[in-house]
């Protein structure tokens, strides 16, 4: 994990206490492969207000590159992993877990 990703979580952790975080697309520049923008799924407990989170979380990354959020509840997401065509289970297939809380 680099530390933009790392500084990403850490941002991330100072606006919620998500269940778990998933990088699941980086773009990288073709001549120096230097990331340019990644994609992070997060999966936040139930009753969260996904849509009012979204552009705090936005606010809070320090990052100088665009990162792409999706925002899922912890119901949503286990309801939308039941079917194997829908973009989160995608997601859980594809991505890599940068992020679990410790138990």
């Amino acid at each position: 994990m680099t530390d933009l990703i790392r500084q990403a979580v850490a941002d991330i952790l100072q606006v919620c206490q998500p269940r778990k975080i998933i990088l699941f697309a980086e773009k990288r520049t073709m001549a120096t492969g230097k990331l340019k923008a990644l994609s992070l799924c997060i999966i936040v407990p139930n009753g969260t207000d996904c849509r009012r989170l979204r552009p705090q979380l936005h606010l809070a990354l320090s990052a100088e590159l665009p990162i792409n959020l999706n925002v899922y509840t912890e119901e949503e997401w286990d309801g939308l992993l039941t079917d194997s065509t829908t973009y989160a289970a995608w997601i859980a297939r594809k991505g890599q877990v940068v992020y679990e809380p410790q138990t």
